[in-house]
């Protein structure tokens, strides 16, 4: 046989098991995808959502619910969220406090709560919102923020206030985040 005829035999011989090998290579790294695919769900933290001193027209529950429902919509793909259930602290949660600050609307300051009739005519009032982070039974972080808002369900300013310390709290930029990498935390984060 002449020697470059042996030489194409070769390469063609050569050629053959590189492609069945990039084909193995590739079948391989389609299946690690797939199989990290969904242990990266599986990873995914769920924080138990609860609230203490919480608002006027959301009971206890209604507002674990809402607070976990509306932190969602803050857009985070690392974290899932739900309402705390049965007794005791869990031990990945979030823990959110709401604290009426004075209000100043009108000729007079008013120090006490409101009445019924200023949530039911729907007044804004200023709000302190806490969000405390607890990690494997440990504190982390918290987030503080004011907020204008009317209570109930159906208050947007308050959903996009909860939106907005989830991210100041768990987003990339947020003060866990800047706990876990080393810098200082957001504004507003202690």
């Amino acid at each position: 046989m002449p020697l470059g005829a042996s030489m194409i035999g070769s390469c063609y011989k050569s050629h053959r098991v590189s492609l069945r090998h990039a084909a193995l290579v590739a079948l391989w790294a389609l299946a690690s995808l797939c199989q990290s695919g969904s242990t990266a769900a599986a990873a995914q933290p769920i924080l138990q959502v609860t609230a203490f001193h919480g608002l006027l027209g959301l009971h206890h529950s209604a507002l674990s619910r809402f607070l976990a429902a509306h932190m969602a919509d803050a857009g985070l793909a690392n974290w899932r969220f739900e309402p705390a259930t049965g007794s005791g602290p869990a031990a990945d949660r979030v823990e959110w406090s709401f604290k009426l600050n004075p209000y100043a609307g009108g000729g007079a300051r008013s120090f006490g709560p409101p009445s019924m009739n200023e949530w039911r005519a729907g007044v804004h009032r200023p709000v302190t919102i806490e969000a405390r982070l607890y990690l494997n039974g440990e504190y982390q972080t918290l987030v503080e923020a004011q907020a204008l808002v009317q209570g109930g369900p159906d208050d947007p300013d308050l959903a996009a206030a909860v939106a907005a310390v989830t991210r100041d709290l768990l987003g990339p930029k947020g003060a866990f985040r800047a706990i876990e990498s080393g810098h200082l935390p957001a504004q507003g984060s202690r």
